[in-house]
This record gives structure tokens, sequence and C-alpha cells, in this order.
């Protein structure tokens, strides 16, 4: 390794040739391997940024809302492992206080809805909502008799956070499998509900009337099934845990019982088929692996330059050095000294182009460190194979013909 690195500093100008190839050589490498790394990043970044979400509809797709989704198609999107994030809504009519079916025109006069998150209420923000002190959001994943009030009909029945209302309800009932038009039919008289929030929404961008009275969802499923009614939900939807999963997810759903979607098919009030969005992810991920596997599939090829630079740059460059070669031959040493201290030469210089490349990338987060380390590696041992496959060249060279010749 000494006269190795004394070698270097003799034929100084042919070391910093041979490092400046070696640089541009791993610069190439880099922004190749760089290209790579990115298109991994966001192969695996892209479910965070364009998440496919699911919801019931009916079967010709036209609507997915105001559905008659039945209770196992909702136990089944809420135990299905390959969605997330489900939200269930029913809607209701309701009113204060309790009265008969004659009296219904005089008393219902206010919308509700049944909601597992404040995401079934298209607009609804967090902040638009002021819960009483012992409650918080999480209210609609429970099964408590609690509401949450539009303001303006707690200032018209003079209402503050905490009382406990009587609230008559009412559900939309539909014909034998979502025909006909929704029917309003009583539900329960009387139920007391804990006032837990008041609402103040500004910006509502659903397509039915909005709600004025927000219910847990459990608590309203609670109701049917004490009351012997059939319970129907309103809406549907749910986000996709794994995209890349989609096809199991889409198998699942198929053996709950939904149906892909038929654009000329009958209008139905059934919520019995599913709509997923995925062309645009779908088209995306096509797009990042194709090109991945270009990328990937130029690697060999990658390769062979690398080698074919390697033995070209030490072959031009130890053609004048012959009788050095011989001399040192003649000296007493060994074929393989001489070749390990010409290809230890190599590796210098090698690691030198390597080390600039690194020093000057990493730092500046141009790439990631796994990245740049596999650029080295490639370079390093694909042009030091290039510059043993020349360096091999000086065994068959006659150390008494270069000597007596004068090379």
């Amino acid at each position: 390794m000494r006269l190795a690195f004394r070698n270097l500093t003799r034929h100084y100008r042919k070391s910093i040739l041979s490092a400046a190839i070696g640089i541009l050589t791993v610069l190439l490498l880099v922004i190749y391997a760089g290209n790579i790394d990115s298109t991994r990043r966001q192969l695996t970044a892209l479910p965070n940024a364009m998440e496919i979400r699911g919801a019931v509809s009916n079967l010709n797709g036209s609507q997915d809302f105001s559905l008659s989704i039945s209770e196992e198609r909702v136990e089944g999107i809420a135990a299905c492992p390959e969605v997330e994030d489900q939200v269930f809504t029913v809607q209701l009519m309701a009113g204060f206080g309790e009265f008969t079916l004659e009296e219904w025109k005089e008393n219902l006069h206010y919308f509700g809805a049944g909601i597992n998150d404040i995401a079934g209420v298209p607009g609804l923000q967090s902040g638009e909502i002021r819960y009483a002190k012992q409650w918080d959001e999480s209210l609609f994943a429970g099964e408590e008799s609690v509401c949450i009030l539009n303001e303006w009909v707690m200032e018209k029945k003079g209402l503050e956070l905490g009382d406990e209302v009587p609230i008559t309800i009412y559900y939309y009932q539909y014909g034998q499998g979502g025909s006909g038009i929704g029917k309003v039919t009583p539900l329960i008289e009387g139920k007391r509900y804990r006032i837990a929030g008041v609402m103040d929404m500004r910006e509502y961008s659903g397509n039915i009337v909005p709600p004025d009275m927000l219910f847990p969802f459990e608590n309203i499923r609670g109701i049917f099934h004490t009351e012997g009614v059939d319970f129907t939900a309103d809406s549907a939807s749910f986000r996709v845990k794994d995209p890349f999963r989609l096809n199991e997810c889409k198998r699942q759903m198929h053996e709950i019982g939904f149906l892909p979607v038929a654009r000329d098919a009958d209008f139905s009030y059934a919520g019995n088929a599913l709509t997923i969005t995925d062309e645009n992810f779908i088209n995306a991920a096509e797009n990042l692996r194709e090109t991945l596997a270009f990328l990937t599939g130029m690697l060999p090829f990658v390769i062979v330059i690398i080698l074919f630079v390697g033995y070209l740059c030490s072959y031009l460059l130890i053609q004048g050095r012959r009788a050095e070669y011989a001399t040192m031959r003649s000296v007493g040493m060994g074929w393989g000294h001489c070749f390990l201290v010409l290809l230890f030469e190599n590796v210098m210089t090698s690691a030198a182009a390597c080390a600039v490349v690194s020093l000057s990338v990493l730092p500046a987060g141009m790439m990631s460190a796994k990245a740049l380390l596999f650029s080295d590696a490639v370079f390093f041992l694909s042009f030091l194979l290039g510059s043993a496959a020349a360096l091999w060249s000086f065994h068959g060279l006659s150390v008494m013909e270069v000597l007596a010749g004068g090379d």
C-alpha cells in the first residue's frame, strides 16, 4: 500500500485524471440511483398522498345518500380488516316532547342524523361544535343518550348545555328492496337526551337538508333493536387501509354482498352496490411501477458500462508503465505482488472519487444514505473489476523483452 501511494504521487497527473473519471462516473450513477430511490419513495408514499375511498351506492351508482343499507352490510363494513375510517349515518326526523302520529305535522320540525363520526355531516368542522365539559367528539362513537343541537334550535327553545330534553324520533322507511320514496315512520316517543354540545355549521356541503340534531349512531341503532324495527343506514363510506391490497378489499366487499355498479340498472334506494374511487391511484401506481421496472432493468447495462470504463481507464493509464512493471519484477517482486500494488492504486483513486461525491451529496440531503451507499458500492466494485481485467494483461508480459527493448 505504501508503494502504491508513492506511485500515485509520482504519477500525479494520471492519478488526478483517473480520479476525475471516477468522480464523473459516480455522479452519473448517483443521478441514476437517485431516480430509483425517488420513484420508490413516491410509490411508498402514494397511499398517503392519494387515498382510496369507497362509498355504498344504489345499483346504478346515481346516489350514495338517502339509501336503505341493510344492517348486515353495515356490520360487514365495520368488521372488514381491509378498511378504516368507516363513516355511517342514518337520517331522522325529530321533535321535542311526546306526541302521537296524528300530531306529527305540528311537532315534527327538525331534521336529525345518527352519525359515528362528524365526517358523516359534509362541511361540518370540529371547531364548529362546542361541547359540554365532560364531552368531546368521541361521543359519536359511543352509545350514550346524548345529542348535539343546532345553535338556533337552542336559542329558540331556551336550552342550555347539559339540559335533558325529551325528543320524539321518526325514521325513513323504504319499500321492499329499497323501492319507493322513504316514508317517515315513528321510531320512539319522548326519549330523554342530554344536550352534550351545540353546533354552528357555516359551510354545509351535503345533498340533503342539513341536520338540526346529531345523535350517536350506535345509540340510534340500539333504539331500532329495542323497538323491534329492522335497522337500515342512510349512507356508508370508508377508506381502504392499504391501497396496494385493493383487490383483497374488493373481494371481501363482494363476500359481504356488495355488487359492482351497473349504470344501466333501474333507480332504487337500496344500498347494495359499491363505488370506489381508485382510478387515479391505479394509474399513478402503474406509472411509477413501470418507471421503477425500467430503471432497475437498466442496472445490468449500467454495471457493464462501468466495467468497461474501469477497464479502458486502467488500460490506457498503465500503457506507459511497462518498464516500471518490468523493473519491479526484476528486483524480485512476484506477479501477484505487482498486481496488488497496481490494483491498490485504483482502489485509492476509486475510494477518493466516492468520498468526494458522497461528502458533497449527503450533507445536502439530495438523496438517502442508502441510495448513495448503493451508488458507491456499484461503482467501486464494477470499476475495480474492470481495472483488474486491464491489469491482468501484464501477466503475459515478458520482463526480459521489455528491459532489452528499453520500453
